[in-house]
C-alpha cells in the first residue's frame, strides 16, 4: 500500500486515508501503532485519520480488557471494519448464467439470486437482471439508497472508466454500455463500477480470503469457465487490480495446428480446456453413442453441465475420463508456462473440475512433478490452491469490485 509525501495535500490526505481503511479491512483488528508502523506514517496522522473513520462509523474499535496501557498513557484499542457501515451489490454475468447478489462492507451475503439467459442476447439479459437484482435487495431488506456501490463483471475487454463493455468475442456484444442500461433498468443512481469477472474473482480473494494471498509478494488467479483467464495480482503495491488485466491465458497457443478457437487462431488453451470445449467434446461422445454414463446422467437435462461431466467421471464414464484428463493435461501446460514466466508466489486455481479430488491431484502432478513429465516448473516455488467456488462466488466477486472502489475513494 502507498502513501505519499509532497506538496498535494488534498491527495496526500486521500491516498494515506486510503492505505489506512486498507490495512485495518485486511488486518484488523489491528492497533494504531501497528498502522503507524505497516505504513511509515506519525501516530497523530493515524490518529486524525482514525478519528474521522470512527466519526462517519467505517470502523470500529475494541477494548480488550486488562490490556497495559501504551507508552502514551492511552490503553491500546483495536481497530476493525464496522461490516454494517456499508452495502454493496454485485452482478456476475458468466456463459448463459447469471448471478446477482447484496452484501454487507465484509462481503457476507444478505441475499442472493441466479439465472439463465440461453439466448445470449444482451437486452435480454440486461433486462432480467435488473428485475431480479431488484427482487434480491428487497429480499434483503435494504433500499437502494443504502447502496455504497454496485459491482458488474462479465468475460471480455472491458472499459472500466466508461463503465462499457468494449467486447465479448462469444456473443459478439460490442461496445455495449453496460452500467448505463442496469442504472436505467434499477432506478440507481449511485456509482457504478465495470470490470472482467476474472478480475473481479480475483480481487475478491485479495479482500475476502486475505489470509490465504497474504503471504505472498505476487499471486495468479487462474479461471477456468466458458473462456479461461489468469490475472496477476501484486500485493506489495498500490496498483488495484491486475497488471496483466484479464490475462487471456486461453489464446494460449499450445498447437499451431490444431483446433480452431472462436479467436479465429488454431490451437488455443481455450478450443481444448474450457467449459465449452469439454462439454462440446462430451456431446460429440454421445452423439456417436458413446459415453453411455453420462448419457444416462444428463437424459433428463436440457443442457449438458460440467457437473454432470464430473458426476459421469467419478461413476466410471471412460470416453468421459479421457476428455477431462486431456483438458487437465492442457490447463498445466497453461498453468506451467504462466508460473515459468512470471513467477507468482501463489496461484489460486478457479475450475469446476476440480471439485474431484482425483482431478485436483492429476493437475497437481502435470504441474509440480517431474515423473515422466515434461511441462512441471523448474525454477519457482508457487503454491497452487483451488478455491472452493460456490455458484454466487461470481456475484460475490463483483461486490468486491464495488468495495475495492469504497476502500479507494474513502472522503
Amino acid at each position: 500500500m502507498q502513501v505519499l509525501q509532497g506538496k498535494n495535500l488534498l491527495r496526500i490526505k486521500e491516498t494515506n486515508q486510503s492505505a489506512i481503511l486498507r490495512m485495518i479491512y485486511y488486518y484488523g483488528p489491528i492497533s494504531r501503532s501497528d498502522i503507524a508502523q505497516r505504513l511509515e506514517l506519525t501516530l497523530p496522522t493515524i490518529t486524525t485519520n482514525i478519528n474521522k473513520m470512527l466519526g462517519e462509523g467505517l470502523i470500529k474499535e475494541t477494548f480488550i480488557r486488562g490490556k497495559a496501557p501504551n507508552p502514551s498513557g492511552r490503553r491500546a484499542h483495536p481497530l476493525y471494519i464496522n461490516q454494517q457501515a456499508c452495502y454493496f451489490g454485485g452482478v456476475e454475468l458468466k456463459n448463459t448464467n447469471w448471478s446477482v447478489c447484496v452484501t454487507d462492507f465484509g462481503g457476507r451475503i444478505l441475499a442472493s439470486a441466479e439465472g439463465v439467459c440461453p439466448d445470449g442476447d444482451y437486452d435480454n439479459f440486461i433486462w432480467q437482471i435488473g428485475r431480479d437484482f431488484t427482487a434480491c435487495l428487497a429480499e434483503s431488506g435494504k433500499k437502494l439508497e443504502e447502496l455504497c456501490g454496485i459491482g458488474i463483471s462479465l468475460p471480455g475487454l472491458v472499459d472500466r472508466e466508461k463503465g462499457i463493455l468494449k467486447i465479448n468475442s462469444r456473443y459478439r456484444w460490442i461496445e455495449r454500455d453496460v452500467c448505463s442500461d442496469f442504472a436505467r433498468l434499477t432506478g440507481y443512481q449511485g456509482k457504478i463500477t465495470l470490470e472482467n469477472n476474472a478480475i473481479a474473482r480475483g480481487l475478491s480473494a485479495q479482500l475476502f480470503n486475505w489470509d490465504e494471498v497474504e503471504n505472498g509478494k505476487s499471486f495468479a488467479y487462474l479461471v477456468v469457465s466458458a473462456g479461461i483467464a489468469c490475472p496477476l495480482f501484486l500485493n506489495t503495491s498500490s496498483y488495484r487490480g491486475s497488471v496483466v488485466d484479464a490475462g487471456e491465458a486461453g489464446h494460449m497457443v499450445l498447437d499451431p495446428h490444431g483446433r480452431l478457437c472462436i479467436c479465429g487462431n488454431h490451437g488455443c488453451l481455450e478450443a481444448y480446456a474450457s467449459e465449452y470445449a469439454i462439454i462440446n467434446d462430451c456431446k460429440k461422445e454421445m452423439e456417436q453413442g458413446r459415453a453411455g454414463i453420462l448419457r444416462e446422467i444428463s437424459k433428463e437435462r436440457q443442457e449438458l453441465t460440467i457437473a454432470d461431466i464430473v458426476q459421469a467421471q467419478e461413476a466410471g464414464d471412460l470416453d468421459v475420463c479421457r476428455i477431462v484428463e486431456n483438458a487437465i493435461y492442457m490447463l498445466g501446460i497453461a498453468a506451467t508456462n504462466i508460473i515459468n514466466f512470471a513467477g507468482p508466489d501463489i496461484m489460486l486455481v478457479d475450475c469446476q473440475l476440480f471439485k474431484n479430488a482425483s482431478n485436483r491431484q492429476l493437475f497437481l502432478d502435470y504441474t509440480q512433478s517431474s515423473r515422466g513429465n515434461p511441462v512441471h516448473f523448474k525454477y519457482f516455488k508457487t503454491t497452487l490452491s483451488f478455491v472452493d467456488s460456490d455458484r454466487f462466488i461470481g456475484a460475490l466477486g463483483a461486490a468486491a469490485v464495488a468495495i475495492d472502489e469504497k476502500l479507494e475513494i474513502v472522503m
